[in-house]
């Protein structure tokens, strides 16, 4: 196996991943078309097979382990079975959030790199990521953080409030999760039985101190992260 042709393998394996789970990003947590497709009915799992046919395939062709090729045909059948799972809106959530394409894809880069090391434009990209200052992810995470407080405040009842002045209405706002009955979806086989999901009701002022915690915390490890680099 020569080194082009395991480093085009490692290249369209890198493809793959990206349109499969990394389109759109939000801090540490991306989706791609596969997350996507899968609530398009047919389209998922037409995009899931056809892209883990051509992952396998291009295993083949870069000379891959039989190791490898056994872990990449299990990421990928369980990504690809996943969708016959006999709970009604669980499959389509696993779906979502297993990336298989890009775990077979990072077996398969593995595999390449422990022979022939990484393509050059890659190892020259990787050292300039090394080059730059750390502990961005941490800041990402207290962004997102923060995102879900402003959802929380827009889901409670601090707008039915604000008419008494924002201090109070902040004071007094709470975000209610109301409890909800979830069927086993497999019919007879559970009897009709339902499992009760309490609900919850959290005022905004704790909200706000549980955010505030655990933004400074992130913020902490951040620059942590860049002293140490």
């Amino acid at each position: 196996m020569s080194m082009d042709r395991a480093h085009s393998a490692w290249r369209s394996a890198e493809s793959i991943k990206k349109l499969s789970d990394r389109v759109i990003g939000v801090g540490p947590f991306t989706i791609g078309l596969d997350g996507l497709l899968t609530w398009i009915p047919g389209a998922g799992i037409v995009y899931s097979a056809g892209a883990a046919m051509f992952l396998l395939a291009t295993a083949l062709g870069g000379g891959a382990s039989l190791g490898t090729l056994a872990r990449m045909a299990g990421y990928l059948g369980l990504d690809v079975l996943s969708s016959d799972f006999p709970i009604p809106g669980v499959a389509d959530l696993f779906d979502t959030f297993w990336q298989g394409h890009l775990m077979a894809a990072n077996a398969l880069q593995k595999d390449i790199e422990a022979r022939h090391g990484p393509p050059p434009e890659q190892a020259l990209a990787r050292a300039a990521r090394a080059s730059r200052p750390r502990g961005r992810g941490f800041g990402r995470l207290a962004l997102l953080a923060l995102a879900a407080f402003g959802l929380a405040v827009y889901l409670s009842d601090f707008r039915q409030l604000a008419g008494q002045g924002w201090g109070r209405a902040f004071s007094e706002a709470v975000l209610t999760l109301p409890a909800r009955e979830i069927g086993c979806g497999l019919g007879a086989l559970c009897g009709g039985a339902t499992v009760t999901v309490p609900g919850l009701t959290l005022g905004l002022p704790l909200l706000a101190i549980l955010t505030g915690l655990l933004v400074a915390g992130l913020l902490i490890q951040r620059g942590q992260s860049r002293r140490r680099a």
